[in-house]
């Protein structure tokens, strides 16, 4: 098991990620759906991208496939996820009022609707971000990131004043906080956060000491981690999807070749759950099989 999941509480399994209650019952790790996007005619990703490719790497071959114009995007109309949509956007505006309270400064990034180039959108939600942090606000909210390949939005970022560790705008830097419903950080958070801080670093010079995820339920509360313990496993990852969808990887295809969709934890959350569905039942794949586990399909498929 690697350190980076034993940090999160999380147990990693081929496949799927668990984390582990109080009460050591396993719990799914749910991400976002990634929908790799064209941005002035170029690819664009964003965190919930490179979650999805740790999930799922067929996920991304269909997104790529998608982008090519090979297969249309589903759809996915899920009311229980906008429940927890909006419950997030709850929880999320609770941290912005409790920081509010304690007196310290925010300011807001929004992306501008007036101006109708996607690119443009960003670029000046991104520079509005820098500027707020050229400016020393103690708090900036939704801040955007964007660097014509990489987009992020992080819920906060803190004001740190230290001497020993100055950005380029002076004795301050900045640090990542995130808000989450989850009882306990997960893997897929901390990864999310992790690409975030790659881009927040390149803009400030310098690498924040820590991260921060705000939870959910009753007991709640911040979470604060050392960005270090997780920067090596990041940057895998990070390599690992770059080279899935770098200009070295396979053309796109549909379907996608030789990726297979694999039955995992996200596919309760993905948009294509339908179509990797009928391709199961098509090929009348093990995993309809009730109960049978991964290892026993695996041992039944190689014999």
């Amino acid at each position: 098991m690697s350190l980076f999941w034993r940090k999160c509480g999380l147990v990693q399994y081929p496949g799927r990620t668990i984390g582990l209650r109080r009460d050591d019952r396993p719990v799914a790790s749910v991400t976002h759906n990634a929908v790799v996007q064209l941005i002035d005619g170029r690819p664009v990703y964003s965190a919930s991208d490179l979650v999805g490719f740790l999930a799922c790497e067929h996920l991304t071959a269909l997104e790529r496939a998608a982008l090519a114009g090979l297969v249309e995007r589903p759809h996915l109309d899920d009311p229980e996820l906008d429940v927890l949509r909006r419950r997030g956007e709850q929880h999320e505006e609770r941290y912005l009022e409790t920081l509010e309270a304690e007196g310290r400064s925010v300011i807001r990034i929004a992306l501008d609707g007036s101006i109708s180039d996607h690119g443009e959108q960003l670029r000046a939600a991104a520079a509005e971000t820098e500027h707020a942090m050229a400016t020393g606000a103690d708090v900036i909210y939704q801040a955007t990131f964007f660097d014509g390949t990489w987009r992020g939005h992080a819920d906060f970022l803190l004001r740190v004043d230290a001497s020993d560790r100055p950005s380029r705008w002076g004795e301050y830097h900045y640090e990542v906080a995130d808000t989450k419903l989850a009882r306990h950080v997960k893997a897929g958070a901390v990864l999310q956060i992790c690409t975030y801080i790659d881009m927040l670093t390149a803009i400030q010079g310098i690498e924040p000491s820590h991260l921060h995820v705000v939870l959910g339920g009753s007991a709640g509360g911040l979470r604060t981690l050392r960005v270090a313990d997780y920067m090596a496993y990041y940057r895998l990852a990070r390599s690992r999807f770059d080279a899935a969808v770098g200009s070295t990887a396979p053309a796109a295809s549909y379907p996608p070749a030789p990726s297979y969709p694999e039955p995992v934890e996200h596919c309760e959350v993905c948009r294509w759950r339908l179509v990797c569905d009928r391709r199961w039942r098509d090929d009348d794949h093990l995993s309809l099989v009730a109960g049978i586990s991964r290892r026993q399909r695996r041992a039944l498929e190689a014999r």
